[in-house]
């Protein structure tokens, strides 16, 4: 039983790295079980076809970054229920979060791999499409317009449209991994990183109510 299971946990590695590489139409059967080496046949035993292997990678992914993100331990539930806990923690504790995040999607080599298969598939198929806007675009937008909303209405943040200021907040994260991508060492890709507590605490400092003296916590 054992033996299987670890197969199975095998073979959905090796599939994550050659959907991400190639493409999930670069790929075939044969070549998963080559980077395992089992017989194609073998694959069977686990999974009913690419498809189906297919979805089962992303379904392990999905799993994978809900376990990271409870482990940072975010205040959890609707954005605009949420506002309270937050505007209550220190930015340095919100900088720290965003630092964390950025940290899994940059050097988790396997939440690498699971964002260059989204965003390459998200051309290819429609729930992709859906999937990688739920992760890095529409998703994070929506639910930060609504907290930051929140935090205006509680009089954590000064007055303020929330969408934008999700957007203020979000893209430069988004540019800073795409940065991150492409450095070629090791220095490069501290600097880059160190970006992400300087944008967080910046924003912090720039949303701050005046009766703060315009600073947070």
């Amino acid at each position: 039983m054992t033996a299987r299971r670890n197969t199975k946990e095998a073979v959905a590695k090796a599939a994550l790295r050659l959907f991400a590489e190639h493409g999930y139409d670069g790929v075939s059967m044969r070549d998963i079980a080559a980077a395992v080496d089992v017989k194609p046949a073998s694959l069977y035993k686990h999974f009913s076809g690419k498809q189906a292997l297919f979805d089962a990678v992303v379904e392990r992914m999905d799993a994978a970054y809900e376990r990271f993100a409870a482990s940072l331990g975010t205040p959890s539930g609707e954005a605009p229920q949420l506002a309270g806990a937050y505007a209550a923690l220190p930015i340095g504790a919100i900088a720290d979060m965003a630092e964390a995040q950025f940290r899994y999607w940059t050097q988790d080599e396997e939440a690498v791999l699971y964002r260059r298969l989204l965003t390459r598939e998200q051309y290819r198929d429609a729930a992709m499409g859906a999937l990688y806007r739920g992760r890095f675009a529409d998703g994070p937008i929506a639910y930060q317009a609504a907290l930051f909303d929140g935090m205006v209405q509680a009089g954590a943040f000064a007055p303020g449209d929330g969408r934008l200021m999700a957007l203020e907040f979000f893209a430069p994260l988004m540019t800073l991994m795409q940065m991150h991508d492409g450095c070629e060492d090791d220095a490069a890709r501290a600097r880059v990183a160190s970006l992400v507590r300087a944008h967080v605490e910046r924003f912090g400092r720039a949303h701050a109510p005046a009766a703060s003296g315009g600073a947070l916590r």
